[in-house]
């Protein structure tokens, strides 16, 4: 489970993919797109909501925090699924299921949030948008390429998966970025987003007292390069 204000998103490719319910997974998603549209709808509501209670308290309401937070994991789940990124049918839940192939873990909530960003989330919000739209235009290119690619050969290629990962990942962490759910902009890396400040590792100096210790380079490549 990630700590508060982090995410965490993971999409192993699978070996082989089904063909015929890649052929029908559109229809396939209906019952699942009607939920999260209705979902969606409410969960707006619930952010709203959400907005007003951190802009004057500075925390997160319990109750609307499980609730948004449970509509961000079926999100994910469910573009996983009509993305090709799975073929696991998806539970009609928000709740966390380690066994779900794709999933994105969202940490508890933090126990403050900055109010003053909350007030100017909008700024950002364009920068994300803006990069979601471009990313829409990659993602619906490899989702194309790729549900021939498995009606033909019966898996998706490496490539291809991790594009639409990588897409997807994006576009859910922005979601729950929008969501308020964490500070923290939606970084490149698809594994997930970690604090916004990441503390140095902790080495004792020589005169016994604890000093930060050179700390490399870190991150991973989306595309497993």
């Amino acid at each position: 489970m990630p700590a508060p204000g982090e995410l965490s998103f993971s999409a192993p490719r699978a070996d082989t993919h089904s063909r015929v319910t890649a052929f029908f997974r559109f229809l396939l998603a209906i019952p699942h797109l009607i939920l999260w549209y209705l979902w969606a709808i409410v969960a707006g509501v619930a952010v709203v909501i959400a907005w007003f209670a951190l802009l004057f308290t500075g925390r997160y309401p319990a109750g609307l925090y499980g609730f948004v937070s449970g509509f961000t994991r079926y999100n994910t789940r469910v573009f996983a699924y009509l993305y090709l990124l799975s073929d696991r049918y998806p539970p009609f839940s928000g709740s966390p299921d380690e066994a779900y192939p794709v999933e994105l873990q969202v940490g508890p909530a933090q126990e403050s949030y900055n109010r003053l960003w909350v007030l100017l989330r909008i700024i950002p919000l364009i920068a994300v948008a803006i990069i979601n739209y471009a990313l829409s235009i990659v993602l619906a290119f490899a989702v194309f390429f790729g549900w021939f690619a498995v009606l033909f050969l019966g898996r998706m290629p490496e490539g291809l998966h991790n594009a639409i990962a990588f897409c997807v990942s994006f576009q859910v962490r922005a979601g729950a970025y929008g969501a308020l759910l964490v500070e923290k902009f939606p970084s490149f890396d698809a594994s997930g987003d970690g604090p916004a400040t990441p503390p140095a590792p902790v080495a004792p100096s020589a005169f016994g007292e604890a000093t930060p210790a050179d700390a490399g380079p870190t991150g991973t490549d989306p595309f497993g390069r």
